[in-house]
C-alpha cells in the first residue's frame, strides 16, 4: 500500500503508478529519496542527453540542465534531446522541450550560465552534481581532504583513486600488465587528454586531417613515455575520436545514471571504482584501480 502525498514525503497514488514498477525493483524508500533529491547536470551534448533522459525517467524531483554553449552541426548525431534545426540555439535550451516531455512530474530546468562564473553557493542545493571535466582536472581534486569527503557525502573517497592510478601510468610501473582487458582504452584516454591539453579543444571533423596527425604523433610520444609498444593501439582509432557516437553514449549514460540513482537512492554500493568501456569492441569492464 503506498501512501498518498504528504508534508512528511510521501508518495501520491499517480506517483505510485507511474513508478510501479521502479518500487517494485528497489523499494519504497529508495523511490522517496530520489522523489525528493535535486540534480544538476553540466554539459548537454549526447552523454548528458543520456544521462539526463534516465534520471528524468527514473523519478528524481528536480533536474538542472546547465550549458552556455551552442549546438553544433555534430551534436544532433548523438544528443535525442535536441531537434532538427537547433544550430546555434543554447544546447541547454534546446533540449529542455524533449526532455520535460519524458516525465511531467519531474521539474526539469535550463541555465545558460557558465559553469566557472557560479558561486559556490550554487551548488549547496543540489544532492547531485554530474560535472564532465577532463582527467587532468579530476587529478588536481584532492579527493581525500575533508572538504571532498563532504561534498561526496554518501560515497567514500576510496572510489576516487585517480592520482595513485594514473602516477602508475606516468611511471610506466609494470603493474600495468594486470590492467590489459583496459589498456587500450585507458591509452585513447590519454592521448585524447595530451591532445585537449596541446590544443584546448578536441578534435575537429573541420580539421580531420591535421588532428589525425597530430593524435598519431601524440599516440606515439605518449606510449613511448610509458614504454608500451605504439602498435598495441592501431592507427585506425583516430577515426573514433572526432565525434560521440551514440551508442557509446547510451551505454556509458546508463551506466553512470545508475551510479547517480545509488548514491540518491542509497539502495546499492557504487562501482568499484572505474568503468571502462571499448566503444570500437562493444563491452565494458569494472576494474578497481590503486594503490591496495
Amino acid at each position: 500500500m503506498v501512501e498518498k502525498e504528504e508534508a512528511g514525503g510521501g508518495i501520491s497514488e499517480e506517483e505510485a503508478a507511474q513508478y510501479d514498477r521502479q518500487i517494485r525493483l528497489w523499494g519504497l524508500e529508495a523511490q522517496k529519496r530520489l522523489r525528493a533529491s535535486q540534480v544538476l547536470l553540466v554539459g548537454m551534448k549526447g552523454l548528458g542527453a543520456e544521462i539526463a533522459k534516465n534520471l528524468i525517467l527514473a523519478g528524481v524531483k528536480g533536474l538542472t540542465m546547465l550549458d552556455h554553449e551552442q549546438v553544433s552541426p555534430e551534436d544532433p548525431g548523438a544528443q535525442f534531446l535536441i531537434r532538427t534545426g537547433s544550430v546555434g540555439r543554447n544546447r541547454a535550451e534546446a533540449s529542455l522541450e524533449r526532455a520535460q516531455n519524458l516525465n511531467p512530474m519531474v521539474d526539469v530546468k535550463v541555465d545558460t550560465e557558465n559553469i566557472e562564473k557560479k558561486p559556490e553557493s550554487f551548488f549547496t542545493q543540489f544532492d547531485a552534481k554530474v560535472v564532465f571535466c577532463s582527467v587532468k582536472e579530476a587529478l588536481e581534486v584532492d579527493w581525500s581532504s575533508d572538504k571532498a569527503k563532504a561534498a561526496l557525502k554518501r560515497t567514500t573517497p576510496d572510489y576516487f583513486l585517480l592520482q595513485e592510478f594514473f602516477l602508475v601510468l606516468k611511471t610506466g610501473v609494470p603493474l600495468l600488465r594486470d590492467f590489459l582487458p583496459s589498456l587500450t582504452i585507458i591509452q585513447r584516454a590519454l592521448v585524447l587528454l595530451k591532445f585537449r591539453t596541446d590544443k584546448g579543444r578536441d578534435p575537429s571533423s573541420d580539421t580531420f586531417g591535421e588532428d589525425s596527425e597530430l593524435l598519431l604523433q601524440i599516440r606515439n610520444d605518449v606510449l613511448d613515455a610509458l614504454g608500451v609498444n605504439p602498435d598495441l593501439l592501431p592507427e585506425d582509432f583516430v577515426r573514433y575520436c572526432f565525434s560521440e557516437m551514440a551508442p557509446v553514449c547510451a551505454v556509458v549514460g546508463g551506466i553512470l545514471a545508475q551510479e547517480i540513482v545509488k548514491a540518491l537512492s542509497q539502495r546499492d554500493p557504487p562501482h568499484n571504482n572505474f568503468f571502462f568501456f571499448d566503444g570500437m569492441k562493444g563491452n565494458g569492464i569494472v576494474e578497481c584501480l590503486g594503490p591496495n
